[in-house]
Parts: structure tokens; sequence; C-alpha cells
């Protein structure tokens, strides 16, 4: 009985925790999973990262290892990362409300994401947004998050085109008084375009290495969340930087550079986290179809095998696909293939959680919102 009492407990410690699944992009869902780097083990996907002076860190567990797609992101765009406590969706609720904390967001530029080596641990991060707690409110990020259905908006500064990779963090304070603070983290890649001209330059104090930004040590990571009253809360970690670029601290646009690698493939029929189906081959009679029936399988295959934690739902729907060419096979006139008619899977983003909060920025692009068909 015990040990029944002690599993139970464990599960539903685990459904507490919580994963950054899914990026938008000035309200536009890029897919669950599409650009984000997230451990591959579902099972233990949403638990926090320990310990906290190790690599995992800069981009959680498995992080280190650059995912297909870089999703292309406009100059002083909005992004909005979406938090789930089960990854897939299956359940809602981003965090148990007994997660309290603060929030951070950091950006790092890399010359080269798709680097054999680790290009998240170690220097060049800084932060761009932070959230702790309100006296005004008597409410941590977390709560605010939760109210938010698990979408946290910040605005991008305006930082020269290139490619990053963006970190939301959590930092969960239930148990920091005991030692045991959870840091919950992940990285998304994105590709600035049209940024100010001009280097990347971030004033000393404003930089940080990561691991290495936090301690273990620090009074907010050691916090007594429990304590009445509550003492004055300083959320750890650098302060926030927030680059403005030329053009009298509006970030002037320039045209001149252009993504290059993670782009999403032209001839993408349907794609799951990232993940690409493309166009099976044409036939004109039943061999053929098979050859081609084989092609559809071996590409959902791969989609099912490399699947994240955040779900597999288009895989499903590529192998339906798969199935109604298979049945065309029969027929020693078969010709083909017949015109995929699926699409990606993916929900809007709820008009409130859009807006940005702890503003740091004075300038609201407008957010574009993604049409019904979407």
């Amino acid at each position: 009985m015990k040990l029944g009492f002690l599993g139970l407990a464990l599960a539903l410690s685990a459904s507490a925790h919580t994963l950054f699944t899914t990026l938008f992009i000035n309200g536009e869902n890029q897919g669950d999973g599409t650009c984000v780097r997230m451990p591959r083990d579902g099972a233990t996907a949403n638990g926090p990262v320990h310990p906290i002076t190790g690599n995992d860190m800069a981009c959680g567990r498995d992080g280190a290892k650059a995912v297909a797609f870089t999703c292309p992101t406009p100059h002083r765009a909005t992004l909005t990362f979406e938090f789930r406590m089960h990854p897939d969706g299956r359940e809602p609720g981003p965090i148990a409300a007994s997660h309290k904390g603060p929030c951070a967001v950091y950006l790092k530029r890399v010359d080269d994401m798709y680097a054999a080596d680790d290009v998240a641990a170690g220097p060049g991060w800084f932060k761009i947004w932070q959230d702790g707690y309100s006296n005004e409110t008597g409410k941590w990020c977390v709560d605010r998050l939760i109210e938010n259905h698990g979408f946290l908006s910040v605005r991008l500064p305006a930082v020269p085109t290139g490619y990053y990779l963006v970190r939301p963090e959590i930092l969960a304070l239930h148990n920091a008084a005991r030692g045991d603070a959870e840091f919950y983290t992940g990285c998304a890649q994105i590709y600035v375009e049209q940024g100010p001209d001009g280097a990347l330059e971030v004033p000393p104090g404003k930089d940080a290495r990561i691991p290495g930004h936090v301690s273990p040590d620090d009074g907010g990571v050691r916090f007594d969340v429990h304590a009445r009253p509550l003492p004055a809360y300083v959320v750890p970690g650098p302060g926030v930087f927030a680059p403005k670029g030329q053009g009298q601290g509006q970030g002037a646009p320039t045209r001149r550079a252009k993504q290059t690698a993670g782009k999403r493939p032209g001839d993408c029929v349907l794609k799951n986290a990232n993940w690409c189906a493309r166009p099976v081959p044409g036939f004109s009679d039943a061999r053929g179809c098979w050859t081609s029936a084989q092609n559809c399988y071996d590409q959902g295959e791969r989609c099912w095998r490399t699947a994240p934690p955040s779900g597999n739902v288009n895989c499903k729907t590529w192998q339906d696909y798969c199935g109604s060419l298979e049945a065309t096979c029969t027929s020693a006139a078969a010709s083909g293939p017949p015109q995929f008619r699926g699409g990606e899977e993916t929900a809007a983003l709820p008009e409130k959680a859009a807006k940005p909060w702890n503003d740091v920025f004075s300038r609201s692009p407008r957010i574009r919102r993604p049409s019904s068909e979407a």
C-alpha cells in the first residue's frame, strides 16, 4: 500500500511540472514542437533541469542538438511561448498553482545554428524580459502564466539580423527554501529578419553565461515563498537588456542578410514539429503505385520516430493519406498519386494571451491572427 501511494505521489508530482512546447510569432502558431529544442524522453520531458550548474541549463535536456527548422521572425516581433503540464496537450493546464515563482526570457545570437558542437551552453546570453512578484496584486509570474492558460508573450528587442536562440525560463520556488528550486526551460531557434545594422553589443553586467547565470546560493533561488510576511524578491540572473538598434532608438531595419539554413522546404506537404512530408512519386500503373505507397509509409515512419513529446497528431494525418494511396494500388489501371487534402493541426492564440505583460517596450506591433483555415 505504501509503495502504491508513493507511485501515485510521484505521478502527481510529475503532472505538476511543465514544458515549453510551442512558439507563436506575431500571433501565428508555428506548430507544436516546430523550431523548439526539447527533451526526447516524453515520460520525463516536463521535469525540471538538474543540476542547475550543468549544460542542460542552457536549453534543457537534449537541448545541445539543433532541430531541423529555424523559424523566420520579423524585426521586433511579439513572441509567445506556450507551456504545458502535459506536453502533447492531452489534458489542459500549464503548471501546478503551487509552483509559484518568477519567469525570464533570454536571447543568444549564434553564428552557426547547426554547428556540430553545442552552441547553447556558454557565454553570449542576455536577458530581454523578466517578471517576478507583484506587491500590488500579490501574484507571481507563474500565477499570471496560469491565468493566461500557459501563454507567455514578450516583445523582441531591436537586435541585428541573424540566428538566435530564445530561452524562456520558469523558476518554481515551492521547495526552494530546502535547496530544491526547480528550473524549467527550453529553447526556440529563430532567424531575425530585417534587423538593424551593426554588431550586437551587450554591456558588461548584462551579459550572461549559461550555466552560470544563477547560483544555488542566490537569494532569488533559495527564496522561501511560504514566508509571511513575504520578503522583497529579486529575480535572479542579470538585469534586463533591451537593444534599441539604430534609427533614434527604433531599430531601423535592413534588408541585406537572408536566412539560408533551417528553412522549411518549399515543397513541404505536411509538417509535424520539425518533420516535413514531401510529395510522393507519381505513377501510372500498379507497380508504380506500390512504390509510391512505400515512399509514403517510409516518410511517415520518420515522422513517428522523430516526433517530440509535444505530439504526433500530424503523423496520423499522413498515415491516413498513405492508407488512401495504398487503396488505389489494387487496380491495374492505377494512376496518381491522389491529391493530399489534409493540413497541419494547430491551435489559435487566444486574444488575451497575445498581449505581453510587464512590457519593457513602448511600441506595440499589430498582432496578425491565424486564419480560420490554419
